[in-house]
């Protein structure tokens, strides 16, 4: 499996996503503020690039599949948060602006399975709607 560095340059903030075994990284730099903030062309971008990057670690014939347990807390229908490790990652839709807002406590550097990537995938598809 390759490993290829992608760099988001957002509405606000940039994102860096990498595979790492089968796990994706995601590093958020909220470059001065407390968030990255997504308009819904770079929503459209992270999706795509999230599925794809899903897809290769899916159709990996190494990839042990396993069951999804990590736990995702929904405060209503525009706020979504995931402890990840010793960090929390949060997504919410800013309905004033039509953009999304990604947050998260903790370390700056995310290890994503594979099964919370394609819910955060099918979140985002959600809200960019």
């Amino acid at each position: 499996m390759k490993n290829q560095l992608f760099n988001l340059f957002l509405k606000k903030g940039n994102m860096v996503i990498d595979k790492n075994e089968y796990k994706i990284r995601l590093q958020l730099d909220y470059e001065n503020g407390d968030h990255c903030l997504l308009a819904p062309s770079d929503t459209q971008d992270l999706i795509q690039l999230l599925t794809r990057l899903s897809q290769q670690i899916w159709e990996d014939e190494n990839y042990t599949k396993s069951p999804y347990v990590a736990q995702l807390f929904v405060e209503n229908q525009n706020v979504f948060r995931w402890q990840i490790d010793s960090s929390e990652l949060s997504i919410e839709c800013n309905e004033s602006k039509n953009d999304i807002v990604f947050k998260y406590k903790g370390n700056n550097l995310l290890h994503l399975e594979i099964n919370q990537v394609i819910e955060i995938v099918q979140i985002l598809e959600r809200l960019n709607n």
